[in-house]
């Protein structure tokens, strides 16, 4: 319902502005998402290839080997899964729709704040519900909670509960990608360090057997 103090024109130049800050927030949202997800394969693909040198460089026991072979077997999987992902999800796609039904509404707005009084308000709506059903995808609510903290202004009642529960979406976004590109990196160094490792360990584990092996017979 509009208020007392708020006419039509108003309104409509409110719910313009947030459709905005909603739909760019969106198109930067999956923008990252795509850049995070296209880094994560490419780590993946690099770790594949360093991880599946290692024998060739390094001697190292049979347990080792096969832990490589699961490691590599996990990451191609990781491979696969990710790319497929991210062919069918079409985020780079749904990102220009976002910010080109974002850049019109924003015109549209423009055009609406500059013109008179008397301009009539219902020709306008019209062309913004156009926009809308030329732009027919949904974003996320991450999206509109990230344009709710950006403009506390335009949202006096909100509790803070609500504040709470916004920034604890915001924050778990990208959270899985970012574990992700953390545990390939990890898990690679680790196997690179344990295989250059590996004959230095050898050579000090059978040192340590034969002076405890002299020790002994010496007693």
């Amino acid at each position: 319902m509009i208020g007392n103090s708020e006419t039509a024109r108003d309104k409509l130049l409110k719910d313009m502005k947030r459709t905005k800050g909603v739909r760019f927030n969106a198109s930067k949202r999956i923008e990252e998402s795509e850049r995070k997800t296209t880094r994560n394969t490419a780590y993946a693909s690099v770790a594949v290839v360093v991880i599946t040198l290692l024998p060739v460089f390094f001697p190292m026991g049979q347990i080792l080997e096969n832990s490589i072979a699961l490691l590599t077997v996990a990451l191609s999987i990781f491979i696969l899964a990710s790319s497929l992902l991210q062919s069918s999800n079409s985020g780079q796609v749904k990102a220009d729709q976002f910010q080109r039904c974002a850049l019109e509404v924003n015109s549209l707005r423009r055009e609406l704040g500059g013109a008179s009084d008397t301009a009539d308000v219902a020709v306008f709506s019209a062309r913004y519900d156009e926009i809308l059903r030329r732009y027919n995808i949904n974003h996320d609510q991450v999206d509109y909670d990230q344009y709710r903290l950006e403009h506390p202004d335009e949202f006096p009642g909100l509790a803070a509960e609500d504040t709470k529960t916004a920034r604890t979406n915001l924050s778990r976004e990208g959270k899985v990608s970012d574990l992700a590109a953390k545990a390939i990196a990890a898990a690679t160094m680790g196997v690179a360090v344990v295989a250059t490792t590996s004959p230095l360990m050898e050579r000090l584990i059978d040192a340590l057997t034969s002076w405890l092996g002299a020790l002994h017979h010496g007693n």
